[in-house]
């Protein structure tokens, strides 16, 4: 059964047992409006609807008679779905990459080749190292800083050893030590020139230790042992090197002087 109210024109769906044989009054839950549908003075409030038994409940349309109570509905979002990319796009993602491959290959070139090129040139001057101090002295501190053995000469004298010792009731200071040609061709050895320094650096005594071999052939090496009587008591440091030409005559000097009766 459906009601319409006079004021606002609100319908209302009804079951036809709401009303009665005998009519009854009816409230308009929109406009409060009331009017007599049967002789019934009871009245229906009518927007008393929420029980599952409703007596009245509005409706929309007349069409609406024949449907069941309406279910709340609550729209929800479609899920998105993924549109795929177009061909264009692809193809200018995989051009991106190629370029950003490229990039990366060329940066990566033009720091490895000087970097191979540092490498074989820290090889070839490790390996001709006495070659290149024999053309440009000054290369042997640079070489002997960072700890490779290279000298002027292409011989390398090793640290000597010293020791004290009695020979006859007389102190004797008595230095091993040895000479090595670190050079891949034969080279001549030289004297090599020993001295005694004070505390302070002042050179105290001075000789020269001739070796019991002329040449030294690639990595040979030769040992001397040298002994110096009566050493300077305040000697304490032992200083070695290869003699030159005017070292070699000074020390000679007296000698021969000697041998001629000069005094």
């Amino acid at each position: 059964m459906i009601l319409t109210c006079p004021e606002c024109s609100t319908r209302y769906l009804t079951k036809d047992n709401a009303i009665g044989p005998n009519g009854r009054t009816v409230r308009c839950a929109k406009c409060d409006t009331t009017w007599f549908v049967a002789s019934d003075s009871d009245e229906l409030a009518l927007k008393d609807n929420q029980a599952p038994v409703e007596d009245i409940v509005p409706v929309s349309s007349p069409v609406a008679a024949n449907i069941s109570p309406e279910i709340p509905f609550t729209q929800t979002a479609s899920p998105e779905i993924p549109v795929a990319p177009g061909a264009h796009v692809v193809m200018r993602d995989k051009v991106d990459q190629q370029r950003r491959r490229r990039r990366l290959t060329s940066v990566g070139l033009i720091w490895a080749v000087p970097l191979c090129l540092l490498f074989v040139a820290a090889i070839l001057g490790y390996v001709f190292r006495q070659n290149i101090v024999n053309g440009i002295p000054q290369m042997a501190t640079i070489y002997q800083s960072v700890g490779i053995d290279v000298t002027l000469s292409g011989l390398n004298i090793e640290d000597p050893i010293t020791r004290s010792a009695l020979v006859d009731g007389k102190p004797m200071l008595v230095v091993n030590g040895a000479v090595k040609n670190i050079t891949s061709k034969v080279q001549p050895v030289p004297m090599v020139e020993l001295s005694l320094h004070s505390k302070d650096g002042e050179p105290l005594v001075t000789w020269l230790v001739e070796m019991n071999k002329d040449r030294l052939e690639k990595n040979e090496r030769v040992t001397f042992v040298s002994e110096y009587p009566n050493p300077p008591v305040d000697a304490v440091k032992l200083r070695y090197k290869f003699a030159d030409e005017t070292a070699v005559a000074a020390l000679e000097e007296p000698a021969v002087q000697n041998a001629m009766g000069v005094q």
